[in-house]
């Protein structure tokens, strides 16, 4: 990533761990502050050690990382290391943009988070992510919590400055870390610090440490490396043997090989091996060879490796097009460069960016003209400088940048800038298939200079610890970040949907940091929705790509809350609104029915005043309100009361219990004043079918329908809302959680819950053919198939087999078939819930080092619907979602007394005129 000013990535992290008593490999040392501000490292870090008397392999294990409450668990895999006895391993963890010491050569990288204070962590012999407050089992090898964790005996808090510090240099093991660990000065330890074996006195650690040198220009360079005892020989010394080996470095051109037999006599502790390097004056990258000690006799460990690096002091001049090269790493990484009459494009407080001027660019548009300069304070140069320097080729967390800068010289100063690279509808690429860079879809613009002339906003702000409105997700095309048909890519092999096509994943959408640079202040709130035009410089960060702006204007703002048409008082108002688990403070449903458990007294009052709110001023109190996920009928009418009280319209409650485990039923609120003749009528409750989980009968609805039917001014309707199956475990297996048995079985179950829906619309369509028909409700699917099970397509009665892996066994159930108003919505304003999913994971990678594994995208899709027959149909004014819920930024939405954040759905109303359409908007059309 860009070293600048950045805000550290979510504040609950990591621990260091315990084990159970005398474990083999414990957690040595925790520490999460790294990159805070006033931290003294600039990366995160767990230690491990071996606390045993026998080598142990960490193939296939991992540290795991929770927050101090959390119960979700994020993975670094170790590597393929056979750990010593005595012998530390250092994890390297996310970086923040303080601190101010970098970590010894960390054993592995990772790229989690960590809380400074508090959190929990792990260690475990599988690399499956755990799941629970505090997981135990077979695979779990420790696990501590630190500051205020939840699991037991957490050791005291940490900070920027201390780490959770395992005492006995790490072999104490009592299994209580509030004993076992030391608050104190972190001190990270890796595989080159000398071992320090639990074994006592009488048995020396041996060690050897790297050696790293410039090569020199002609003859011979000496590494001298030093073989090191934690204490003096015991009795009869220390006996070795050792010899070179190649690495990136070649024995003969770039060494000398050498091999023999060392020793260390009684009661000393040391002695050294040389190794003659071969000068030559050749530009080119570092290299390192080997050097193995194998046959230890009278020390542990029995065998080691240390690395012989050679450091090229040879400087050649590259243009930047060489120096970031064709792919994702430079092909001159490690040398020493000059680079010459490059233009100052953007400057931040730790660094620069420039580029080559437009005269000076290759053909070849795979090559980046840019690149970040790490100055690591405040640089002397400011936008225009024309600029010569030498520096290190650096890939800093996946990207190129200069580093170690010298000989900085500022040859003139206000040239016109290079021409930047437009992303507009073509780039960056909407196509999976033909991205814009090789393996990536941003990699060729990496660091370049890019101008953004019809941008809108995908996502609003998040937040991350204590940067409150963090970095936006953006388009370039004008479009939002929309679920289109198909499949997560790839098509899954072998099903029968060859019509069903692939969405893929939105690769165009990335991130914006608006306040990076200093185009808008900090803290500033940038909604979704909005349109934009920028200009900037592609970064790099946490795992991702980014524009940070020079310049950012809003030129279309999306204010929220925003509400829909109140209409005209001669219109029939339909609403449906998910309001995110409405529950009361009693704890009597099988599994916790609130959204993160219960809610206390003043939870559940601000609840329902928010919800009111959103009612009353951003759905603007329609005739109709089919509400979702409301737990009992008592607390339906606390929400009627309070709407009542703000608004002085009066709703009567309905609502009949079903069978979900958390307690959440489907219901309605209807105004008394406007709709008459009301009856209700729950749909199947009983209804069973064979769930092939446990091969017995359950029932079938969680969260059966619920029917109304009323008459306004006059005129008979009726309306069915509905709720069916989530979609968790529908897409794809992901692993011991959601396995193929799983998708299978829930795939079935949406499949059967909507035929059964079908059928009793079919049945009012054939009893009442003339009666306008309204199915309403969060239907957890799209307006299109997802290539598995469309049962929305089902219930509307446009349900298509090539695109399905189920098949209907007959012709549609219903018919004619119903209209499904989302469609009246223009492109953009086509969602109701914000999902957002690794794009990695979209694409079927599994490796860390597949393009963009980790980068999230915001997919916007509708998944609450409102399906009208033609008698409907004919009534038809408008759909409108009412927005509040899912374009504020989360800070809003975390501090919102009001409507903002109330939901993770965006509820509508349709507006009906059941006389004259054409006064339907108030006047002749």
């Amino acid at each position: 990533m860009f070293r600048l000013t950045r805000i550290l990535m979510t504040a609950a992290l990591l621990a260091a761990g315990s084990g159970a008593a005398q474990a083999q490999v414990v957690i040595s040392q925790v520490y999460g502050g790294g990159g805070n501000s006033g931290s003294t490292y600039t990366n995160d870090f767990i230690e491990i050690f071996n606390a045993g008397t026998t080598a142990q392999s960490l193939n296939g294990w991992s540290v795991q990382y929770a927050s101090a409450s959390g119960t979700s668990w994020q993975v670094t895999n170790l590597g393929n290391v056979l750990l010593q006895p005595g012998q530390y391993y250092l994890v390297q963890e996310a970086a923040g943009s303080g601190g101010t010491t970098p970590l010894p050569t960390p054993d592995t990288v990772g790229t989690i988070p960590m809380g400074g204070s508090s959190g929990k962590v792990l260690l475990a012999n599988v690399t499956t992510a755990q799941t629970g407050a505090c997981p135990s089992g077979a695979a779990i090898l420790g696990l501590v919590g630190f500051g205020s964790a939840n699991c037991p005996n957490p050791t005291g808090t940490l900070s920027g400055a201390n780490a959770a510090i395992r005492k006995g240099g790490g072999c104490t093991d009592t299994g209580n870390p509030t004993s076992d660990f030391d608050v104190a000065a972190a001190s990270p330890r890796n595989t080159a610090t000398p071992a320090a074996p639990c074994s006592g006195p009488g048995v020396p650690a041996i060690s050897v440490a790297d050696v790293a040198l410039a090569e020199g220009d002609a003859g011979l360079t000496p590494f001298i490396f030093t073989v090191q005892l934690s204490e003096p020989a015991p009795v009869g010394g220390v006996s070795f043997s050792y010899a070179t080996a190649n690495d990136t470095a070649l024995a003969g051109t770039d060494y000398q090989s050498a091999s023999g037999s060392g020793s260390i006599a009684e009661t000393e502790t040391s002695t050294t091996i040389t190794v003659n390097v071969i000068a030559n004056t050749n530009t080119e990258p570092n290299r390192q060879f080997l050097l193995n000690l194998t046959g230890i006799n009278g020390a542990v460990p029995t065998s080691l490796t240390a690395h012989g690096i050679i450091q090229d002091d040879d400087i050649g001049t590259f243009n930047i097009h060489d120096i970031q090269g064709f792919g994702l790493t430079s092909p001159v990484a490690g040398q020493r460069v000059n680079t010459l009459s490059n233009i100052v494009t953007a400057v931040g407080p730790a660094g620069f960016f420039m580029q080559a001027r437009d005269a000076s660019i290759d053909t070849n548009p795979q090559t980046s003209e840019g690149i970040y300069v790490y100055t690591g304070s405040a640089p002397t140069v400011v936008v225009g400088d024309e600029v010569d320097l030498t520096g290190d080729v650096d890939e800093y967390f996946g990207t190129t940048e200069l580093k170690a800068i010298s000989n900085l010289t500022i040859v003139s100063t206000g040239n016109a800038l290079p021409s930047p690279v437009m992303f507009d509808a073509n780039t960056p690429s909407q196509d999976v298939n033909a991205l814009s860079c090789v393996e990536t879809n941003f990699e060729c613009f990496e660091a370049m200079r890019v101008q953004i002339d019809n941008g809108i906003v995908a996502r609003a702000n998040p937040y991350f610890s204590t940067d409150n409105y963090a970095q936006i997700f953006v388009s370039a095309s004008g479009t939002r970040s929309l679920r289109t048909p198909g499949t997560l890519y790839p098509l899954v092999p072998g099903v029968d949907n060859p019509d069903a096509g692939q969405f893929e994943g939105n690769p165009h959408i990335f991130e914006l940091d608006a306040d990076a640079l200093g185009a808008v202040a900090p803290n500033t709130a940038i909604t979704g929705g909005s349109r934009f035009t920028a200009t900037g410089v592609v970064a790099y960060n946490f795992g991702d790509y980014e524009v940070w702006p020079t310049s950012f204007t809003v030129t279309e703002a999306n204010p929220i809350p925003r509400a829909v048409s109140t209409g005209q008082p001669e219109e029939l108002r339909i609403g449906s609104f998910n309001v995110l688990r409405l529950c009361d403070t009693l704890a009597n449903t099988t599994f916790e029915c609130g959204n993160g458990g219960e809610p206390d007294a003043a939870a559940l009052t601000l609840k329902l005043s928010r919800l009111s709110d959103y009612v009353g001023n951003v759905l603007k109190l329609p005739d109709v309100l089919g509400v979702v996920e409301v737990e009992n009928l008592g607390v339906l009418q606390m929400l009627s009361d309070k709407i009542a009280t703000d608004f002085g319209v009066t709703y009567t409650s309905y609502l009949e219990e079903g069978n979900d485990g958390g307690g959440i039923d489907v219901g309605y609120l209807v105004r008394s004043d406007r709709i008459s003749n009301v009856v209700i009528t729950q749909f199947d409750k009983n209804e069973m079918w064979l769930d092939p989980r446990d091969n017995a009968m359950h029932e079938l609805h969680d969260r059966p329908s619920l029917k109304l039917e009323g008459t306004f001014d006059g005129q008979s309707f009726a309306t069915i809302i509905v709720h069916p199956k989530s979609r968790s475990c529908v897409d794809a297996p992901t692993g011991a959680n959601c396995t193929q048995a799983d998708v299978d079985r829930n795939r079935l179950k949406r499949f059967t819950q909507a035929q059964s829906i079908a059928n009793r619309v079919q049945a009012e369509q054939m009893a009442q053919p003339t009666r306008p028909l309204f199915v309403i409700g969060d239907f957890n699917d799209y307006q299109f198939s997802d290539g598995f099970v469309n049962i929305t397509g089902l219930i509307a009665g446009t349900y298509d087999n090539n695109k399905n892996v189920i098949d209907l066994p007959g012709a549609n159930i219903v018919t004619p078939p119903l209209w499904d108003a989302v469609n009246s919505l223009p492109e953009n304003e086509q969602y109701s819930f914000l999902y957002t999913e690794q794009f990695g994971a979209i694409l079927g990678y599994t490796s860390a080092s597949s393009f963009d594994q980790g980068r999230d995208v915001p997919i916007m899709q509708v998944l609450d619907h409102a399906l009208l027959n033609g008698p409907a149909q004919n009534w038809f004014v408008e759909f409108e979602y009412g927005r509040a819920d899912l374009d504020a930024a989360d800070q809003d939405e975390r501090n919102s007394t009001t409507a903002i954040g109330v939901s993770d759905h965006d509820g509508f109303v349709i507006r009906l005129n059941t006389t004259d359409r054409i006064f339907a908007n108030g006047f002749d059309n």
